[in-house]
């Protein structure tokens, strides 16, 4: 399992990066949940290293193409035209700080890879930046649960583990999506 599903937190955090909407936390936590923190902490940094791809896709797309990015990223669940244009005025205070800051705010990493262009930043700063602004949580879902799956893994089934699981993503999503409207 290790080694396919952690090339795929590289694609889904390419995707997240984009314009995908379910976070990569959800596939490494999966994988820290049943196979360790080891192989937790490496899905980690291959969702980090699709951000980056990802980020870098979307930043391209909204260099040459502005407006359709922006309004692609702004259909995207969860996202609002109010939150754009925050990320946007933080962006302009410094645009690193304004996206280490986008876990704090729920503004997705899209939202300033789409804003990047305009604020002056280079492809090269932007595609080396994904790796400070996704990987420390990611890292720290990794560890979190890792540690879930050490304390269930020898008392739950790995079925009940699961549905466990994605119980928790799924009232997750339906409470965030609920209050954070798009």
């Amino acid at each position: 399992m290790t080694n396919t599903w952690s090339w795929a937190a590289l694609l889904w955090g390419a995707a997240e990066a984009f314009l995908f909407f379910i976070v990569p936390d959800v596939i490494i936590g999966l994988i820290a949940m049943r196979k360790g923190l080891r192989a937790g902490v490496i899905a980690a940094l291959l969702a980090a290293t699709g951000a980056a791809i990802g980020g870098g896709a979307m930043y391209l797309w909204a260099q040459s193409q502005p407006a359709q990015a922006r309004a692609a990223v702004a259909a995207v669940p969860a996202v609002s035209d109010v939150m754009i244009a925050r990320a946007d005025r933080e962006m302009a205070s410094g645009w690193l700080g304004a996206a280490m800051k986008g876990p704090l705010t729920s503004t997705p990493y899209k939202v300033y890879a789409a804003l990047a262009p305009a604020q002056g930043v280079s492809l090269p700063a932007w595609i080396t930046a994904a790796w400070p602004v996704r990987l420390p949580r990611f890292l720290l879902v990794a560890v979190a649960m890792a540690l879930i799956g050490g304390l269930v893994r020898e008392r739950i089934s790995p079925r009940i583990g699961l549905a466990g699981f994605t119980l928790a993503w799924v009232l997750f999503y339906g409470w965030f999506w609920l209050s954070h409207p798009g």
